[in-house]
């Protein structure tokens, strides 16, 4: 009996430090473009059909029409189990925090490369209930260029976390606890 828990919570554990895919896996170009002009302007769109701005800048970005928010961007594949079971932690992460907080979850397609279609993700989102916005689409990837940095191995889930000034505060790759997302994005919106 003390050898399946022991089996059970080792899977567990490493299901928690798990993340999928690679830069081959989501899509080669995806990380080799070059970064030379920083300024970079984003026009995206939810699919609830509200338009965000994106202005990246040297100085930090500007996420206009969520201004005054600490902003999580959760770049994920609907392929990807760690992606799909952190979706119930980030609902309610942003139940609590809702007026100091935004997730921007940002489709990154199939697995083989190629955009999910609309309804793909509407379906998506029912059946996961996601309750923040999704954005997918071409420009999604190119966003996902710009913070490539931070995720030379280009594994997701990987989210990267803004302060209310649109100022990098951290990055993570693969299934974190909710504890630890909750505490850095509360100090996040405690901060000047």
């Amino acid at each position: 009996m003390k050898i399946k828990k022991i089996i059970i919570l080792s899977f567990f554990a490493l299901f928690l430090i798990t993340s999928c895919g690679d830069k081959d896996k989501i899509e080669e170009n995806v990380l080799v473009e070059s970064k030379k002009n920083m300024s970079q302007i984003f026009n995206l769109k939810t699919t609830t059909g509200k338009d965000i701005i994106i202005n990246v800048k040297k100085e930090g970005w500007e996420f206009k029409g969520l201004e005054n928010k600490v902003i999580l961007l959760n770049f994920f594949g609907t392929w990807c189990p760690p992606c799909k079971a952190e979706i119930p932690h980030l609902n309610s992460i942003r139940s609590k925090l809702k007026k100091d907080f935004e997730i921007l979850g940002i489709d990154l397609g199939q697995r083989g490369g190629g955009l999910n279609s609309e309804k793909h993700i509407q379906d998506f989102i029912q059946e996961f209930n996601v309750t923040y916005p999704i954005i997918l689409g071409k420009k999604t990837k190119k966003l996902f260029t710009t913070v490539s940095d931070l995720n030379p191995s280009g594994a997701i889930p990987f989210m990267v976390l803004f302060n209310k000034k649109g100022q990098y505060v951290q990055y993570y790759i693969g299934l974190k606890p909710e504890e630890m997302l909750f505490h850095d994005i509360n100090a996040a919106i405690k901060m000047n």
